[in-house]
């Protein structure tokens, strides 16, 4: 009896697994094509570089692959020495965030650099008229 009722729960959570999959794949999806669309926005602004640009539609396609062909991911996986797949995308996610918060950090030290320097400039502009 015990058995039988881990065998319909087993079943039932597979089947909640496949279809909360299902769900994210294109959801997912969507917000890949948004962050495209956002991408090539501003390649026309030119807020952004050709290379960002190229960097940024490859980055979104790739999630937009991955998402509905994760087999590709254990794949990576094996070549990086990892279990799993997932484990590897969250793995290789880590590393590519804090190579952009390292570049962003740097980005701001070097923005209150000019900023002071800029301030100072003004300053002495400022003190040079009043004498």
């Amino acid at each position: 009896m015990i058995c039988e009722y881990l065998r319909i729960i087993r079943k039932n959570s597979q089947n909640i697994s496949i279809y909360q999959t299902m769900l994210i794949q294109p959801f997912i999806s969507f917000l890949a094509l948004v962050a495209l669309v956002g991408v090539f926005r501003r390649l026309k602004k030119g807020t952004i570089t050709r290379v960002e640009f190229l960097v940024w539609v490859l980055l979104w396609l790739a999630v937009g692959i991955l998402v509905w062909v994760p087999q590709i991911t254990n794949i990576v996986a094996g070549l990086l020495g990892v279990g799993r797949g997932a484990d590897a995308v969250f793995y290789v996610s880590i590393v590519v965030i804090f190579y952009i918060l390292f570049r962003l950090y740097g980005k701001i030290e070097n923005l209150e650099h000019q900023l002071s320097t800029m301030a100072k400039k003004i300053a002495l502009k400022d003190i040079d008229r009043h004498v």
